[in-house]
């Protein structure tokens, strides 16, 4: 379970940084809009495994 944990906390963080690189790296079109999309479903599906495992849900 703490590995779970651990490897969620990894992969949000990296999401994170990805995201903010993608908005300052590429201007307005559709590659921006669906790698920042990309990165936000990960960040929030992250989170919620995150709270799931934490709170024995």
């Amino acid at each position: 379970m703490t590995v779970s944990i651990i490897l969620s906390s990894i992969l949000l963080g990296a999401s994170f940084v990805l995201f903010f690189y993608t908005a300052e790296k590429f201007t307005l079109g559709t590659t921006k809009k669906v790698a920042l999309s990309v990165y936000a479903l990960v960040a929030i599906g992250c989170l919620a495994n995150i709270f799931l495992k934490a709170f024995g849900i």
